[in-house]
């Protein structure tokens, strides 16, 4: 009884002392694999499993190899990923785990490189698109000639041919009125109305720096034909520079310059019309105010002298011009104004309202 309580006890200290040992082997060769795929070698790896080939554990090293391969897909390291997997399946061909995560790391691998090929075709692609707008920029350029960048109105910028002679922030625009059509209405010494028609013509300049912006109105017509028949050619004519203080608002002109207002009538004892008067002319305007290529305008002018028929005179007017043809260096509009000239007299009043409708014609700034 105590023989083989003796060789029990022996046998079991002779397990433990085995398993020991091959636990002992496990975490070596562990670390022998971890220092393989620290160092990014599928040949480190490979002589590791085949040096342990015959282990009764190799199995064991398989499975751990592999479980450090996911880790590394977990990282995104696809490509050694796959070396790794490949180099199991080397060694143990019937090894179906590995031959299935390798098949799985192969797609990821040909999933990644096909949606880099696809954003590479795409940067391709913007980039050539680039090039032909440059190109084709560049061309246009070549057909205008050679260019230099100059400020314009607004806070723009432009080009500006240097086969001119010098560049020049001149805004210009000429108008001519096919329509200048009037309702005069006078109260005293008798009371007369009559729609009368002419032909107008006006040019606008300015001139914007820095500081200021510098302008002037010029403007005439004449009236040669009434409705009710009465022989009367009246005219009108107006020549006011002015200026707008850039800082505190451009579009905001003071006005100063002549008016007149002459008569040629042989009815004049049936209109009492206003005969000529000459007045110095004193104002404010509101005047190349922009809504894409559609202009704004608008003044208010003063006309303080007085003789033995007219106490004082005003003229208010406004006006919008439409662009319908716009080119490289011109554009023509349509412009329809209104305004209304007022003289009181020492006893009533002329008045004389009128419509415009002129072509305009000026010129685009670069």
């Amino acid at each position: 009884m105590r023989k083989l309580m003796l060789v029990l006890v022996v046998g079991v200290s002779l397990s433990i002392l085995s398993f020991a040992q091959e636990g002992v082997n496990l975490v070596a060769i562990y670390d022998e694999i971890d220092k393989a795929f620290a160092s990014h070698s599928p040949d480190a790896i490979s002589a590791v499993l085949k040096t342990n080939a015959d282990s009764p554990s190799y199995e064991l090293f398989e499975n751990y190899t592999l479980k450090k391969t996911r880790q590394l897909i977990i990282r995104n390291d696809l490509q050694f990923a796959k070396e790794a997997s490949l180099v199991v399946i080397d060694n143990n061909v019937e090894n179906f785990d590995a031959i299935d995560l390798y098949s799985y790391i192969d797609k990821a691998i040909l999933g990644e490189e096909q949606k880099k090929q696809a954003e590479e075709e795409k940067k391709q692609r913007e980039l050539a698109r680039q090039a032909m707008l440059n190109a084709q920029a560049k061309q246009q350029i070549q057909k205008r000639g050679t260019y230099q960048t100059v400020s314009g109105t607004n806070d723009t910028v432009g080009y500006v041919n240097e086969e001119q002679i010098s560049y020049s922030p001149l805004i210009w625009t000429l108008k001519l009125g096919l329509i200048d059509a009037m309702f005069q209405s006078v109260t005293k010494p008798e009371s007369y109305s009559s729609f009368k028609y002419g032909l107008s013509a006006g040019a606008d300049i300015f001139y914007p720096t820095e500081l200021f912006v510098f302008g002037a109105e010029i403007f005439g017509d004449i009236h040669f034909l009434s409705l009710s028949g009465e022989g009367e050619f009246m005219y009108s004519v107006r020549a006011l520079p002015q200026i707008a203080f850039a800082p505190f608002c451009k579009y905001l002109f003071l006005r100063a310059g002549i008016a007149a207002y002459p008569l040629s009538s042989k009815d004049w004892d049936k209109t009492h019309s206003v005969e000529t008067f000459v007045s110095p002319a004193v104002g404010v305007g509101f005047g190349n105010f922009m809504i894409g290529e559609t202009r704004l305008g608008a003044h208010f002018d003063y006309y303080p002298l007085a003789d033995d028929d007219v106490k004082s005179a005003m003229e208010m007017s406004a006006s919008v011009l439409f662009p319908f043809n716009v080119n490289e260096k011109t554009k023509m509009g349509l412009e329809l104004g209104v305004s209304d000239v007022l003289f009181l007299r020492n006893e009533g009043m002329d008045n004389r309202i009128k419509g415009i409708f002129a072509i305009g014609v000026g010129n685009v700034r670069k």
